[in-house]
């Protein structure tokens, strides 16, 4: 049942959108409802199920509370996109936190690592998910003069950040023989990024004279904020359950891949009707924000080993943005061949880390 569910969920997607903010309103409390029977009455599948449902319609609410904001403050389209994206990853971090604090609070490093790992797996398939939409209508996207200033520079600085990493943990495995800790230093590094990333967009993409907004938009947002970590909690205490018996990377890659079903569900759909630029790069974003904002808390946060599952996942990460930032920069677009690429590069890694 739970292998299926990434399925359905998209499905539910699908048949949701358009449909009006309510439905997901209404899917949350009763994920969330559903999600806390499961988890105090001992209901693995339940737990996690209704956890899931519950972060997909608070998700989606938190993410309303953020559209209306950058409307309120005079976002242009696409700016307003790219905030939303790099902030839409809040249900992945609470999650992700809520797993690995669980593992912390139990002596389970397995749960920590899983957390992290999870949220990878997801950026990862991220990945795939954008080659797919470039594939999408005539194989090309192209890149708007906006992307061109505000993504390359941030994805250039994310592949130098994160292969100082992990080069700090290969040299530290070969010359020490130990699994290092991430360092502090380089996870500050990647939040300060993502902070200066996140005001060069706001101040780039504001409408020249626009005023500051009301806050009609703060009880979507701190509503949404609050069902998530309900949900998240829910979640995490049947993730232990769900995953007992089964290998480190198998676990995070099931729990991500699961994760992230409805987000790629929703971006194929919003490319289906028009907007693949719109997807495309929402996808690049949200992939640059897991590393910049949910990697670095989750390792300020918890005791996070460079391990041969984290250290393997990042550096999938860092090859495959350094192979969109190459394909933009070179000729501003993205083609149909290097989306196979993409695709291929992708899959291929998720498989291997399955093997693991």
């Amino acid at each position: 049942m739970v292998l299926a569910f990434p399925g359905l969920l998209s499905a539910l997607v699908w048949c949701m959108a358009g449909r009006g903010l309510a439905l997901y309103l209404v899917l949350g409390v009763v994920g969330l409802a559903v999600g806390l029977w499961g988890a105090h009455g001992g209901s693995v599948v339940l737990a996690v199920v209704g956890g899931l449902l519950g972060i997909l319609g608070f998700g989606e609410v938190t993410v309303h509370g953020l559209e209306e904001a950058a409307h309120a403050y005079g976002l242009r389209r696409y700016a307003a996109g790219v905030l939303v994206n790099s902030l839409a990853v809040a249900p992945e971090l609470l999650l992700a936190y809520s797993i690995g604090s669980r593992g912390v609070a139990e002596g389970n490093p397995e749960l920590v690592e899983l957390a992290v790992l999870s949220v990878m797996v997801s950026a990862g398939f991220n990945l795939a998910v954008l080659g797919i939409v470039v594939l999408m209508g005539r194989g090309r996207l192209r890149t708007p003069s906006e992307a061109s200033a505000i993504e390359l520079p941030l994805l250039r600085a994310v592949v130098a950040a994160v292969s100082v990493i992990v080069l700090y943990a290969l040299v530290e495995a070969a010359y020490l023989g130990v699994v290092p800790r991430d360092p502090l230093e380089a996870s500050l590094t990647l939040l300060v990024f993502f902070l200066v990333y996140i005001l060069w967009v706001v101040r780039a993409g504001r409408e020249p004279g626009a005023g500051a907004g009301g806050l009609g938009w703060a009880p979507w947002l701190l509503g949404g904020l609050g069902g998530l970590v309900a949900a998240a909690e829910a979640m995490s205490a049947g993730v232990e359950g769900m995953v007992h018996g089964m290998g480190l990377g198998a676990a995070g890659l099931l729990i991500g891949l699961v994760g992230v079903a409805p987000e790629a569900a929703l971006n194929l759909l919003a490319a289906a009707r028009g907007r693949r630029e719109e997807a495309g790069f929402g996808l690049i974003a949200a992939t640059s924000a897991t590393l910049l904002l949910v990697y670095a808390v989750l390792a300020i946060l918890l005791p996070l080993p460079l391990d041969r599952y984290i250290v393997y996942t990042l550096g999938v990460l860092a090859a495959g943005l350094w192979l969109v930032q190459h394909s933009i920069a070179s000729g501003g677009e993205l083609d149909k061949n290097e989306a196979v690429l993409i695709i291929l590069l992708s899959v291929s890694s998720l498989l291997l880390l399955a093997r693991v």
